[in-house]
C-alpha cells in the first residue's frame, strides 16, 4: 500500500522530459544553481480526516470508512515516477497488475487474489470496457486514463457489489481526475499551466505531457494532452535473440469543462480520447510448443478510447433528499490486431499466415444517486440511495489466411477454422441496479451501524450473424436473465479519540459473462470444440472483514483480517469430456461449487521526526479450492514494502528508499501441470525529488539497485516450470527513470 500517512502536496509537479541525453544535461544544470529556493506548496497530511468516497459514494474522513481501502494520490505517483498503472499500484501489498507480456502489457487489476473481470474499473464513475482474450493472437485489455490526469485513486478491497454490481466482486478501483479548482488553487490569478518532459529506461520511454487549466465564479476548465512513445520492456540479463522488440507510441488528450450553475449546483461536460499503435517483434515464443515450426513472428496493434460525460451536482435540501448526483456517459473502446506468422507445415511446405482480430465495446450508462441527513434524538441517519442502468454493445471478430510460399495459392482457412468468424455472438449487456446504504450513529453512543442493500438485474441478449454460424449452424447460443440481491451490514466502535475497530459483512455477486456464456470457438484440424452452458450460475461470495486503526501523533497502524467464500466460481472454457456421436473433445465454461479466500493486511507509518518518515505494509492471502483441496493459482504471495522518507522542512529536497520483499511461490495446483514457481526477492528502489525555485521540480528514480532477477507471479502463473519463455518474462535489471516539470 502506498503511504496514505505521508505528507503531501494537494497537486503533483506535472512533470515534463524529452529525449534522454538532453534531459540528462537539463538536470545537471538546473541541480547546479545555488540561488534557487523551494517551491511553496500547501501540503497537509494524509490522515484520519482525509476524505475518500469509494467505500459509500459519498465522501468520508478514512477513519470513519468500513472496510480496507488504499489511497492514491497525485503526489504519491509523481514521487515515484509512475508512468502507466502498473508503476502506480507496484508498492500496494494486495494489489496485484495482471500482465500478458511485451505485445498486450497490463490487462487487468487482481486484489487479494480475484482478477480478471471481476475488478470494477472505474473512471469519474465511467465503467472500464471489459477485458477479452482469446488465445495467443488476441487480447483486448483494460483501459487506464494518462497518470498526469489522475488526482487520486481509492480502491476498496473485497466484494463491492453493494454499491458497484456485478463487476466488483473482487473490489472496486475508483480513479478521479482533475477538476479545474484543483489545479488554480494554487495560483494567484485563478490560471494554471504545466509542462512535463519524462524518461523511463525499463521501456525506453519518452513522455511530454502539457495541463493547464482555467477558473472563476461562473466556469472553468482543464484541457491536456500527452504524447509518449518507448519500446519493449527490457527484461533482466536478456538473450538478445530472444527478446521481444516493440516500438510503440500513444497519443491522449483531456478536457473537462464546468458551469455552477445557481443554488451552488454544478454542471461539468467531459471529453477524453486516447489511440495506440504499436509494432512487436516476437522472438520469445520462436521455436517452442505451439510455435516449434514458427521462424518469424511480428504484430501491429492498434487501440483507441473515447468518451463522453455529462454530470450534474445539486442541492436542494427537500423532505427526500438533500443533495445529489446525476451523470451520463457514452464510451467507446476498440482493438484491431493483426499477426504475422512465417511456419512451416508438418510437411516443411513453407508457409504465410495472417491473423486479424477485432475488438469493439460501446457503453451507454445514467447514474443517480441521492444523499438525505435525518436527525432523530436516538441516532443521525445518513441516507445514500440511488440507481445506474448500463448497457454495453460488444462485438468481435477473427479473419485470416495462409498462404503457400511454394505454389503462391492463398485460403481463408487456418488450423481447419474459416474465416472471417466470431467467437462469440454480437451480445448485448443490459444492467439496473437500485441501492440504498444508511449510516446510523448512535447518540450518546461510540458506535456507527451501516446497513445497506443492493437489487441487481443482468439481462444478455446474444444475436448470430452469419460470421458466428462459420462455428457450425448447431451451435446453440442462450440469452441471461439474472436477478440478485447483495446485502450488506458494518458496524464501527470508536474506542477513544484516536483509534476504532471495525466489522463487516458483505456479499458479492458476479452474473455469466458473454465470453462464459456463448463461446463459439471451433478447430476441426486439433477436433476440438467450445459450447454455449445455458445452466451457467451467477458467482456469489460471503465476505466477513475486521480491522482496526489508530490514528496518533507520530504513529498510525491499519489491521484487516478477511475471509471470503466462494460459490459458483465460473471455470473458463473447461474441458467436460468428448462428444460419443463424433469423438469432439469439449470444452464449456462451468461453476466450481466452492471456494475460499482469506487472509491479512497491516500497515504502519511513523513520523520519526521532522524529517524522517517510515511506511511498512505486510499482505498475506492464501486461497483453497474447496472441491478438490488444491491451492488457487491466481493468489499472490505475501508482500511486504517499506519505504523510508528524508524530506527538508522547505520541501527543497525529497528522498525515498522504497524495499520490496515477496515471498517465493511454494503452493500451486499442479493436478494438470508442473508450474514454474519463482523464488522469493528483495528489490530496492531510490528516489530523489529537488524543487527549483517556486515553479520548477526535477524527479530521479533508481530502480532494482541490487539488480536482482525476478519475476512477478500474476505475469508468469500459467506457465510450465521448463517453458524456455520463462527468461524473457523476468523483470528489468537496474534503470532510471528522469522528469523535470515546470509551471507557469
Amino acid at each position: 500500500m502506498i503511504p496514505i500517512y505521508f505528507k503531501i502536496s494537494v497537486i503533483n509537479n506535472i512533470v515534463d522530459n524529452k529525449m534522454k541525453r538532453k534531459t540528462m544535461a537539463l538536470f545537471a544544470s538546473l541541480l547546479a544553481s545555488g540561488n534557487l529556493i523551494a517551491e511553496d506548496d500547501t501540503n497537509f497530511e494524509l490522515e484520519k480526516t482525509t476524505v475518500v468516497a469509494v467505500a459509500n459514494k459519498q465522501a468520508r474522513p478514512i477513519a470513519e470508512v468500513i472496510g480496507s481501502v488504499s489511497v492514491i494520490t497525485s503526489d504519491n505517483i509523481a514521487e515515484t515516477n509512475s508512468e502507466n498503472i502498473a508503476d502506480v499500484l507496484r508498492y500496494e501489498g494486495n494489489i496485484q497488475i495482471e500482465n500478458a507480456g511485451t505485445r498486450f502489457g497490463t490487462t487487468g487489476i487482481n486484489i487479494r487474489g480475484i482478477g480478471k473481470n471481476r475488478v470494477a474499473i472505474e473512471v469519474d464513475g465511467i465503467t472500464n470496457a471489459k477485458q477479452f482474450s482469446l488465445g495467443s493472437y488476441s487480447n483486448a485489455t483494460s483501459q487506464f486514463p494518462e497518470t498526469d490526469l489522475i488526482k487520486s485513486i481509492e480502491i476498496l478491497n473485497g466484494p463491492a457489489s453493494t454499491l458497484y454490481g456485478s463487476d466488483a466482486i473482487g473490489g472496486i478501483v475508483s480513479i478521479q481526475t482533475w477538476d479545474p479548482q484543483d489545479l488554480t488553487r494554487l495560483s494567484d490569478d485563478n490560471k494554471y499551466t504545466k509542462f512535463r518532459l519524462g524518461y523511463d529506461g525499463k521501456t525506453h520511454g519518452r513522455v511530454i505531457s502539457a495541463l493547464t487549466a482555467w477558473d472563476n465564479e461562473s466556469s472553468g476548465g482543464v484541457f491536456a494532452a500527452t504524447q509518449r512513445d518507448g519500446k519493449g520492456l527490457i527484461n533482466h540479463d536478456s538473450n538478445h535473440t530472444a527478446r521481444d522488440f516493440s516500438d510503440w507510441d500513444e497519443q491522449s488528450l483531456f478536457s473537462k469543462f464546468v458551469v455552477n450553475t445557481a443554488g451552488s449546483n454544478t454542471l461539468k461536460f467531459g471529453f477524453s480520447g486516447s489511440q495506440r499503435d504499436s509494432d512487436t517483434q516476437i522472438n520469445s515464443f520462436i521455436g517452442q510448443g505451439r510455435f516449434s515450426r514458427t521462424t518469424e513472428l511480428n504484430a501491429t496493434d492498434t487501440s483507441d478510447h473515447y468518451n463522453i460525460t455529462l454530470n450534474y451536482d445539486f442541492i436542494i435540501n427537500n423532505s427526500w433528499f438533500d443533495d445529489g448526483v446525476v451523470r451520463g456517459y457514452y464510451a467507446q473502446t476498440s482493438f484491431d490486431q493483426d499477426t504475422f506468422e512465417k511456419r512451416s507445415s508438418f510437411s516443411g511446405t513453407p508457409l504465410d499466415q495472417f491473423r486479424h482480430f477485432e475488438f469493439q465495446q460501446k457503453n451507454t450508462g445514467i447514474e443517480l444517486n441521492l444523499n438525505k441527513r435525518i436527525i432523530t434524538e436516538s441516532a443521525t441517519h445518513n441516507i445514500i440511495y440511488g440507481l445506474d442502468y448500463t448497457s454495453a454493445n460488444i462485438e468481435e471478430l477473427r479473419d485470416g489466411f495462409e498462404t503457400n510460399l511454394t505454389t503462391n495459392v492463398s485460403t481463408n482457412s487456418i488450423l481447419g477454422e474459416i474465416f472471417p468468424r466470431r467467437d462469440f455472438p454480437n451480445s448485448q449487456i443490459d444492467e439496473i441496479g437500485v441501492f440504498i446504504v444508511d449510516e446510523i450513529s448512535l447518540s450518546d453512543s461510540s458506535l456507527t451501524i451501516i446497513p445497506a442493500i443492493r437489487f441487481d438485474y443482468y439481462d444478455l441478449t446474444p444475436s448470430r450473424d452469419a460470421l458466428f454460424d462459420a462455428n457450425g449452424i448447431d451451435t446453440e447460443i442462450v440469452s441471461i436473465s439474472e436477478f440478485d440481491v447483495s446485502p450488506k451490514l458494518g458496524m464501527l466502535y470508536q474506542l477513544n479519540d484516536e483509534s476504532n475497530i471495525y466489522a463487516q459483512y458483505v456479499r458479492g455477486f458476479r452474473a455469466p459473462p458473454f465470453d462464459d456464456v456463448n463461446i463459439g470457438l471451433n478447430i476441426p484440424l486439433f477436433n476440438i470444440r467450445a459450447i454455449a452452458n445455458p445452466d451457467l450460475k451467477s458467482e456469489t461470495s460471503n465476505g466477513l472483514e475486521l480491522g482496526y486503526r489508530f490514528f496518533g501523533e507520530n504513529n498510525q497502524f491499519n489491521l484487516a483480517l478477511f475471509q471470503t467464500n466462494y460459490k459458483d466460481f465460473i471455470e473458463s472454457k473447461a474441458v467436460i469430456g468428448i462428444d460419443p456421436e463424433t469423438s469432439t473433445l469439449l470444452f464449456q465454461s462451468r461453476n466450481i461449487d466452492k471456494a475460499e479466500i482469506y487472509g491479512f493486511e497491516l500497515a504502519h507509518h511513523w513520523q520519526i521526526n521532522d524529517d524522517f518518515s517510515s511506511y511498512s505494509s505486510l499482505a498475506w492471502t492464501h486461497g483453497t479450492n474447496k472441491i478438490n483441496n488444491q491451492p488457487l493459482n491466481s493468489i499472490s504471495p505475501a508482500k511486504a514494502v517499506n519505504n523510508l522518507e528524508w524530506r527538508l522542512p522547505n520541501s527543497l529536497w525529497n528522498i525515498n528508499l522504497f524495499s520490496t520483499f515477496v515471498k517465493g511461490v511454494d503452493k500451486v495446483n499442479e493436478e494438470d501441470d508442473t508450474f514454474f514457481k519463482p523464488s522469493g526477492y528483495a528489490v530496492f528502489d531510490l528516489f530523489i525529488n529537488r524543487t527549483i525555485g517556486k515553479n520548477q521540480t526535477v524527479r530521479f528514480g533508481v530502480f532494482n539497485l541490487t539488480n536482482k532477477q525476478y519475476w512477478n507471479w500474476q505475469q508468469v502463473r500459467n506457465f510450465d516450470e521448463n517453458d524456455a519463455i520463462i527468461d524473457a518474462l523476468s523483470q528489468p535489471s537496474t534503470y532510471v527513470s528522469l522528469s523535470y516539470s515546470i509551471r507557469l
